[in-house]
Parts: structure tokens; C-alpha cells; sequence
């Protein structure tokens, strides 16, 4: 080696290539799910089932009722148009609700600009889990009152169930069973319940979701099964589900004794001409019991007595143009005048009370009577605050786009002066 020579340099032992980084399957199988629930094409293709399911629903409720329509269509998982299956609002929603948590708050960068976006979003999101929460948390009711008399419970308008009472001393001790747990006595025969401890055995031999006894005749072909003389006939389905009045055939056989008590149950409403029940009564183990077919009761926390209530009729007709309530709500703390009208509801302690009715609408009044539609949702205020986010997410958003397009003409005009 010369002096002033550079030793070799020394090469390294050549790599391999290097293969490109492939991810994990669950990685790859995540990405892609994201990549599935966020894109935008199911937001359009969930927003137009959206719109044949409406379209569906709105036909659907001249033949069959707002309720039927409501259940099948709306909060349904799937339902038969036709011969064709096709899924209802409820998952078509829950989708929606996904796409939008998915593809707006996940996918979508949160950056300065796509605020109003994400909050618009946003806002459409917590409008959504509000219909969620109102159709399984939320219950609603009718309360009738005449002028001068009050009533803290209100009545379901299509829910019923079976009560037992008991009798302990001055007392009433109530049990209910929701008709649910025994509707199936339509269709698939008798149906047992259990009574746990108690001396005896309830078994619903049938169940009629519209129906009325009448009295057996000597010339009277019954088709359902005679108790002391009196029979229950069938009645067809009305559309609108809360005129149709349910009823149920029910034995009572003693455990002791063996001795076998039948009975019809009917569950017609009196009210508000009547607050009374008139129950099946009998005794078993020494004690006295009843059983009561009703439409499902909830007691309010408060007391309301309509004081005065009012009626305007257009100019020579007898369709009403308002009509409005005037009541008291009756607390320990002291009580307080409301008036009730359209759009106007009475709100206190989780409960809105609206006005929804009058009667009697045969002409056989005066008197006339209110009739209240009275709920109570967990999320009765959310669809509001969710159309205030939706509106400041809309205005942060175009209010964006207008500063950065006048910002832009200002800074044209400003060069083209320059030029000029």
C-alpha cells in the first residue's frame, strides 16, 4: 500500500429486499369495517329507505291505523311488502346512527375546518338516540276529566294487564302481568301462570283483543264458551287501536280444594263517568282475592283538577277551531293555575301533559269532558337542543365558507388594484 493511499472501504454483506409491511388480519378486517359503516354511499342508500319506508308507512296507515303501521314499519326489525321482505326503520336507523359515528366523528379529520361538519353531526346523532330512548324508556296515557274533578292516574292507550288483588285487612294489595305473557291463549291455548305461593292456579283459556259479552239467548248461537249465561263476542280489529276493548276467558283452580271457578274478564274503560272497577272476586285459603282486566294504569306525582274547559266551534258548523283547559295542579307545596291548549302543554316533574281531546263527541253533551294526553320521556327535551347544535353546526360551517369567500374577493380586488 502506497503512502497517501485511501484503504479499501469495506462493503457490507448485501440484505434482503424488504417486503412491504402487511397488517394483521384483524387490523385489515378493522380498517375495512370502518372503511364499510363510515362511507357515504350508505348514507345515501339508508337516507333513501328512509324515504320508501316513509313513503310505505304514510299508505300503510289509511287500511290498517297509525299503531300497526307504527310497530311493523317503524319500530320493527324487518316486515312483508308483499312478497318481498324489507327491513324496518329501526335497524335502518341504527345503521344511520352508526354511518354517522363511524364516517363524521371517526373517519372524518378533526381539523378547524371541519368543525361545523362535526358538530352538525353531532347534532343529528343525539336526534336519533333521542327516538331511541323515547321507544323503549317512554310511556304514554290519557287522562279524561270532567269540569271540577281531579285524578292523578292515567290510562295506557293500548297496553293492558292482569290484575290480582288482594285483600289484607282495610287494604288492597295489587299484582299485574302484562297481557303480553299471556296473549298466546289466542292462538295456542290455554296458558298457565304462576301464582308462586298463593292457594290456587290461574289459567287464561282465551284471549280477544276486540270483543264484548252479551247475554245467551235461547235463540242464540254463541261461538265462544257461556259462564252463568253470558257469552263474549268477537268484534272485528278497529284501525285505530285504542277503541278496541280486550277480553279474556280465566280459571281459578284451588289447590286445596280442587274446585274450579271460570270466568270472563272484560276490560272495558268507565272513565270518567265511572273511576270504579267491578273485578271477578273469590276466596281461596280463607282469603279474598279479585282479578281485573284494564288497560295499563300509572299514577302521577302530583293531583289535577280541570277547572274550566272550552270549546270554539267555526261559524256554523261543529268542527272545532280551539279548545283549550283550564286546570289546577294540586301539590303539597301548594297549588298553581295552567292553562292547557294546542302547543301548550302543561310540563312538571318529568311529565308533559298535553291537550288532546274532548267527548263526548255523539252530541249526547253538555257536559263535555278534557281528555289530556299525558307522557313521560327521558328524552322529551333532546330533539331541541339536537336542532340547536345542528343550526350552530350549520352556521359555524357556512359561516366559514362566506369569511374565506370575502376574505378571497377582498384579496382579488386588492391585487387587481395593485396591477392597475
Amino acid at each position: 500500500m502506497t503512502a497517501g493511499t485511501a484503504p479499501p472501504s469495506v462493503q457490507p454483506a448485501s440484505s434482503p429486499q424488504s417486503l412491504p409491511s402487511v397488517p394483521s388480519w384483524p387490523l385489515w378486517l378493522a380498517r375495512e369495517l370502518v372503511g364499510l359503516f363510515g362511507s357515504m354511499r350508505l348514507t345515501v342508500v339508508l337516507l333513501g329507505c328512509l324515504f320508501v319506508l316513509t313513503f310505505i308507512g304514510t299508505v300503510g296507515q289509511v287500511q290498517r291505523g297509525i299503531y300497526e303501521v307504527q310497530k311493523e314499519i317503524f319500530e320493527g326489525w324487518w316486515f312483508w311488502w308483499g312478497w318481498l321482505p324489507v327491513p324496518g326503520a329501526f335497524p335502518v336507523m341504527a345503521l344511520l346512527f352508526v354511518n354517522l359515528v363511524v364516517g363524521g366523528l371517526l373517519r372524518m379529520r378533526w381539523q378547524l375546518r371541519n368543525s361545523g361538519i362535526l358538530i352538525v353531526h353531532l347534532g343529528i346523532s343525539l336526534l336519533l338516540l333521542a327516538g331511541f330512548v323515547k321507544l323503549h324508556f317512554s310511556v304514554s296515557g290519557n287522562l279524561a276529566l270532567f269540569e271540577g274533578r281531579a285524578n292523578s292516574l292515567f290510562v295506557s292507550f293500548h297496553e293492558w294487564e292482569l290484575v290480582l288483588l288482594q285483600q289484607d285487612g282495610d287494604t288492597v294489595r295489587e299484582r299485574t302481568l302484562p297481557a303480553e305473557s299471556f296473549a298466546a291463549a289466542a292462538s295456542d291455548g290455554p296458558v298457565h301462570i304462576d301464582t308462586g305461593s298463593l292457594p290456587f292456579q290461574l289459567v287464561v283459556q282465551g284471549w280477544l283483543e276486540n270483543c264484548r259479552p252479551l247475554p245467551k239467548g235461547p235463540l242464540v248461537q254463541a261461538q265462544t264458551p257461556v259462564i252463568d249465561g253470558v257469552y263474549v263476542e268477537v268484534e272485528p280489529l278497529r284501525r285505530e287501536r285504542e277503541q278496541n276493548v280486550a277480553g279474556c276467558y280465566i280459571d281459578v283452580v284451588d289447590q286445596t280444594t280442587g274446585q274450579l271457578r271460570s270466568a270472563i274478564l272484560w276490560g272495558a274503560e268507565r272513565r270518567p263517568f265511572d273511576d270504579r272497577r267491578f273485578p271477578f272476586t273469590f276466596t281461596a285459603g280463607g282469603q279474598r282475592y279479585g282479578l281485573d282486566l284494564r288497560r295499563v294504569v300509572w299514577d302521577l306525582p302530583f293531583n289535577v283538577r280541570l277547572d274550566k274547559f272550552q270549546k270554539q266551534d267555526h261559524p256554523g258548523t261543529t268542527n272545532p277551531r280551539d279548545y283549550s283547559s283550564w286546570v289546577t295542579v294540586r301539590e303539597p307545596t301548594g297549588d298553581r293555575q295552567v292553562h292547557i291548549f294546542m302547543n301548550a302543554p302543561l310540563r312538571k316533574d318529568g311529565y308533559v301533559i298535553y291537550q288532546a281531546n274532548w267527548g263526548p263527541q255523539d252530541g249526547s253533551g253538555p257536559p263535555m269532558y278534557s281528555v289530556f294526553e299525558v307522557a313521560r320521556n327521558p328524552s322529551d327535551v333532546w330533539p331541541k337542543f339536537a336542532c340547536y347544535v345542528i343550526a350552530f353546526g350549520l352556521i359555524v360551517h357556512f359561516g366559514r365558507k362566506l369569511y374565506r369567500y370575502i376574505h378571497g374577493e377582498q384579496e382579488r380586488r386588492a391585487r387587481t388594484e395593485a396591477i392597475a
